[in-house]
């Protein structure tokens, strides 16, 4: 059931998801936070609870990748997925994980709009040029890893600050109405756990189904490593998920930066 305070109908949530433990928090810093502290005070591997749900309507304090903050406010859609990844799985994993995201999200938006996810290296997802959402995975030990994810659902962007308004987008003001934000957090978490538990038998291209997502495919951009500035043709990403960037006569991969176009 929901509530005014609660929009999550947690029942249904664990009935239609492969989440075996399922923390509610009616507000907490960071879902990622929440998760990481569980795992580090649990024997992982000897535990029945994962793939672990951690979710909240109020996140005060959402981590970004690198020093950067996730804002969100009400109608936001956070959480934090704490599960087993197979060495297998685990390459490329942010791509993986986005890719999911961009399937779940396409079946919301797809039916009301010609728009469709796009993702940008190395864990953002955007939708007509303007950001949606983000990825942070972090690893508490060997195999274990949580998958936090932010997305911009029910909360129109008209109410954030115009710093961040002018360069976000929410669902809900894409398709013009509210969306079914259990459902849409039931195919994300389905869709995570198909892509991170795959046993070989029927793999998917990752850099081939990342390039038609590719938000700066075959355009010019600047890449900041932290260390020096390259510029060159986009080129998607390569198996592990790294970035392919066309550098005088040849395309080299890149795992650490961000990228913007020139």
């Amino acid at each position: 059931m929901t509530s005014q305070h609660n929009p999550f109908d947690l029942d249904r949530i664990k009935s239609e998801s492969p989440v075996n433990d399922l923390y509610y928090f009616s507000s907490c810093a960071s879902t990622n936070t929440e998760a990481l502290n569980w795992a580090r005070g649990h024997d992982c591997d000897n535990s029945n609870s994962l793939p672990a749900l951690f979710i909240t309507p109020s996140q005060t304090a959402g981590r970004g990748r690198g020093s950067h903050s996730w804002y969100s406010n009400d109608g936001a859609l956070t959480f934090s997925l704490l599960t087993y990844v197979s060495r297998q799985n685990a390459v490329a994993l942010a791509a993986r994980v986005g890719l999911a995201i961009c399937d779940a999200v396409d079946r919301v938006i797809t039916p009301h709009s010609s728009l469709a996810c796009q993702l940008k290296w190395p864990n953002d997802v955007f939708v007509d040029g303007k950001k949606l959402g983000g990825i942070l995975i972090e690893s508490p030990e060997s195999r274990v890893f949580v998958i936090g994810i932010g997305l911009n659902v029910n909360n129109s962007t008209a109410s954030l600050p115009e710093m961040v308004s002018n360069e976000s987008i929410s669902i809900i003001d894409t398709i013009g109405s509210p969306a079914d934000i259990n459902g849409l957090l039931v195919n994300i978490i389905q869709l995570v756990h198909e892509k991170t538990t795959m046993d070989g038998s029927n793999p998917i291209d990752i850099s081939a189904a990342w390039q038609q997502r590719c938000m700066f495919y075959s355009t010019t951009v600047c890449l900041d490593s932290g260390s020096g500035l390259v510029t060159g043709l986009c080129h998607g990403i390569d198996s592990n998920g790294a970035i392919l960037i066309g550098v005088n006569d040849g395309i080299v991969p890149f795992v650490n930066g961000t990228i913007r176009p020139v």
